[in-house]
């Protein structure tokens, strides 16, 4: 009776997920609910490398003392980028919605000196400017219902804030219990195991997330200045941005964000955005060649081909989402296998000792 009795909350639990996600939008709505426990998870994981950093460099033994340190120098940070970097994206915006008019005119007319003579050609290249126009006002549509909604995006980031500091307070009393409640359920081995198992999935990913993070801020930085000081473009904060973001995706990163600025750059300067594209590829060549390298070193084995394919899925079924997490997912696999051939070839080793 006592056995059938310990299911008896693995059912419940599993009724009510089941019945959460038959209800129409009821995933959705299970997500919503646990988006701030989320990201406070994700905050307390980022945050948790700085405040070890700061406890060991500064022998700081008091935790909320550490912790103070800690959101002080993360807030520094933020708020000494915003202030540097936000004026001159404003000012890049707003240079380029009142250029936007004049871009257009010269695309449409470019397009229509190209496609004169074949009319098939050029209601494909119409068709073209007119999607394109529909993507540019379905981005501000976009723009204007997030800051609609933007009371709510920092109600969930406030309580995110305040779940990540309790995680990181009591962060080695969650783990314990966690270890305790899973020695009770699955047994000391598998729970030691499959600890084992997380941290060190929790050092390779995060490592790489930093490292690629160091990276991507040094490439938008090396393409502001270029496009900046030795180009003279007149997007160059837009130019660095981009880039920036998009070079976290490995390989294609950059020539992805390469498409979109250097089209801008053209119709404004064909010279100019031609130099542009002959600087992003170079800045691309020293990041994969020198900079990558540096800041990631070996931290992960994973081979190009794995990244490549990992790229390949992850666009295909998760759009831009699955672009920027394919790789870490890929390191985060790869490191779960090889940990699982590490402890089958140690227990087949063990094994053949007892026999002998």
């Amino acid at each position: 009776m006592k056995k059938y009795l310990l299911f008896l909350p693995v059912f419940v639990l599993y009724i009510s997920v089941f019945r959460f996600i038959y209800l129409d939008n009821g995933l959705s709505l299970i997500l919503q609910v646990c988006l701030p426990i989320i990201m406070g998870i994700i905050f307390a994981s980022v945050l948790n490398p700085v405040l070890l950093f700061i406890q060991h460099k500064l022998n700081i033994k008091n935790r909320y003392l550490a912790l103070l340190f800690t959101f002080s120098f993360v807030l520094f940070i933020i708020s000494l980028i915003v202030t540097i970097i936000t004026p001159s994206i404003v000012l890049s915006l707003r240079k380029l919605t009142g250029d936007i008019p004049v871009l257009f005119y010269r695309a449409n007319k470019y397009l229509s000196d190209f496609g004169e003579g074949n009319s098939i050609l050029k209601i494909f290249l119409e068709e073209i400017v007119a999607k394109f126009s529909h993507f540019i006002s379905s981005i501000l549509n976009f723009a204007i219902e997030k800051v609609i909604n933007i009371v709510a995006a920092l109600g969930n980031m406030l309580l995110a804030i305040i779940i990540s500091i309790y995680i990181l307070i009591d962060k080695e009393k969650i783990e314990n219990w966690t270890m305790r409640l899973c020695c009770s359920t699955f047994g000391r081995k598998t729970t030691h195991n499959a600890f084992k198992i997380m941290h060190r999935l929790y050092d390779n990913v995060s490592g790489y997330i930093g490292g690629k993070i160091i990276s991507s801020v040094i490439t938008g930085i090396l393409t502001y200045v270029g496009s900046k000081y030795l180009l003279k473009n007149p997007y160059p904060v837009i130019d660095g941005v981009i880039i920036g973001v998009t070079n976290i995706i490995p390989y294609f990163g950059t020539l992805i964000g390469a498409v979109p600025i250097l089209l801008i750059n053209m119709l404004h300067d064909s010279r100019k955005g031609f130099l542009l594209l002959i600087y992003i590829l170079m800045v691309q060549e020293v990041d994969s060649l020198v900079i990558d390298p540096r800041i990631l070193s070996s931290r992960l084995s994973v081979k190009p081909i794995i990244v490549i394919i990992s790229i390949i899925v992850g666009g295909g079924l998760f759009g831009g989402v699955g672009l920027f997490l394919a790789t870490p997912v890929a390191a985060l696999t790869k490191s779960l296998i090889d940990t699982f051939i590490e402890l089958r070839l140690k227990e087949k080793q063990e094994n053949v000792s007892l026999k002998k």
